[in-house]
């Protein structure tokens, strides 16, 4: 897929009332497992660990879509600069 199309549809993803439904729902898990990190003492080093790494990755994934976006806007930026030194 061109950057543009990309764009397009990375634009599309953003914006759409589904992808804000998603975001939703793993914000709220995300601050679910942050409370079960505060109200559970005796958990284990390596439960704290998952926890923490799938809150990480959680936030990896709510970010992705403007990440993407961020990222091919700059490619098609730089191609455009590139074209036009030639």
């Amino acid at each position: 897929m061109k950057p543009e199309a990309a764009i397009k549809a990375l634009d599309s993803l953003r914006t759409g009332k589904g992808w804000a439904y998603l975001k939703a729902i793993m914000e709220k898990e995300v601050l679910h497992a942050a409370y079960q990190l505060a109200d559970n003492p005796s958990m284990t080093e390596k439960e704290v660990d998952f926890r923490r790494g799938a809150m990480w990755a959680s936030r990896q994934l709510i970010d992705l879509p403007d990440k993407a976006y961020a990222r091919l806007e700059a490619e098609v930026a730089l191609n455009s600069a590139k074209a036009d030194m030639e």
